[in-house]
This record gives structure tokens, C-alpha cells and sequence, in this order.
């Protein structure tokens, strides 16, 4: 009977199958990537607490960072004190109450905020704009609120997270390599 199990010092060994599947994991881990460079949105959880703030949820940006490794933000959802975002705040344009304070939505991967921020409106009507405090003593991040029908806005320093996340292709790659491996683990009863 064939096997893909070699002979070690007269016993049964799994190393050529497991440096075959780990082989195959690299090769499909890179396959991936290479494939899915500049097609789909990189994805990307957030969160922000402050006094009386608590904000939280994803991010969609282009593939690939700009000369200065910041990624464009191109939609967003989540929740802010549980009232949930409706939409991001258009490039180039301030959230109401704002004016002059265009927002760039701008993000590089360890939550560096540019000094405009992004933006982005709730169900209820009211209006955030995130960004990097770089006047500020010390310089930090902040989050400026506006519900523009009650004429209200607020200023808070806030701390800001942001964590990439794993594509499909790539948890479905690494469990294929994990089976693989733990197959390749097991070893065939002696059949003498």
C-alpha cells in the first residue's frame, strides 16, 4: 500500500506532509493576497471613548495606503452612545456646524487621524467629525459633535482605536493549513 507517510529510523513520520502543507498555506496565503490586491475594500474595526462618548464599528477603506500610509475611508457603520451612523461625511465637506473644518477621511493602520478627520452622521440627526489634535497641548485626538437642530455642538478629547480585519479568504486559508497540519499529525497504526 502507497503511503505519503516516510520512514524514519524504521518508523512512520509525518514531516514531508507537514512541510508540504505548510508549503501550501504560505503559497495560498500569497495567492490571496496577490489576487486580491486593489478589488476589494480593506476592512478595519474602530472605537473611540471619551467623557460621556462611546463610539464603535467598521470601517471600509481603499486596498492600498497612500505615499504618506494613510488609507481613504470610503464607508462606515457602527453605533455612537447606541444611536447608529447612517453614512460618512463626503470628502472635502465640514459636517454641519463645523464650517470651514473639511474633513479628509484619511486613517493609517495604527489609528493615526489626520488633523481634518473623518465624519460621519447618526439616525438621529446628529453629526461627528473625529480627527488629530496636533494644536492641542498635549496634541491628541478629538471628536467634535453637532446636532444642528437643536444649534448644539461639543469638543471632547477622545481615545481612538483602530484594529485591521481579517479577509474571508484568509481565516478559510488558515484553517485548510490547520486541518492539513493536524491531519498530517496523526499517525497510521502499524500495519505489520
Amino acid at each position: 500500500m502507497t503511503t505519503f507517510f516516510a520512514k524514519i529510523d524504521g518508523k512512520p513520520s509525518s514531516v514531508p506532509l507537514r512541510l508540504a502543507a505548510a508549503l501550501f498555506l504560505a503559497a495560498g496565503l500569497m495567492a490571496v493576497d496577490a489576487a486580491s490586491a486593489g478589488e476589494l475594500p480593506r476592512l478595519w474595526n474602530w472605537s473611540y471613548s471619551g467623557s460621556g462618548i462611546a463610539a464603535a464599528g467598521t470601517l471600509s477603506t481603499t486596498q492600498n495606503a497612500n505615499a504618506a500610509g494613510y488609507y481613504e475611508i470610503l464607508a462606515i457603520s457602527g453605533q455612537r452612545n447606541g444611536d447608529l451612523i447612517i453614512g460618512l461625511q463626503p470628502t472635502g465637506t465640514a459636517i454641519p456646524g463645523n464650517e470651514p473644518f473639511a474633513v479628509d477621511n484619511w486613517i493609517k493602520p495604527d489609528g493615526q487621524l489626520t488633523g481634518e478627520g473623518f465624519g460621519y452622521q447618526t439616525q438621529s440627526g446628529s453629526y461627528a467629525n473625529v480627527f488629530f489634535a496636533d494644536w492641542d497641548s498635549p496634541p491628541g485626538n478629538k471628536e467634535f459633535m453637532t446636532i444642528p437642530v437643536q444649534s448644539y455642538s461639543q469638543e471632547t478629547t477622545v481615545s481612538f482605536h483602530l484594529q485591521a480585519v481579517p479577509e474571508p479568504a484568509t481565516w478559510a486559508l488558515l484553517s485548510l493549513g490547520g486541518l492539513a497540519l493536524l491531519a498530517a499529525g496523526r499517525r497510521r497504526p502499524n500495519q505489520n
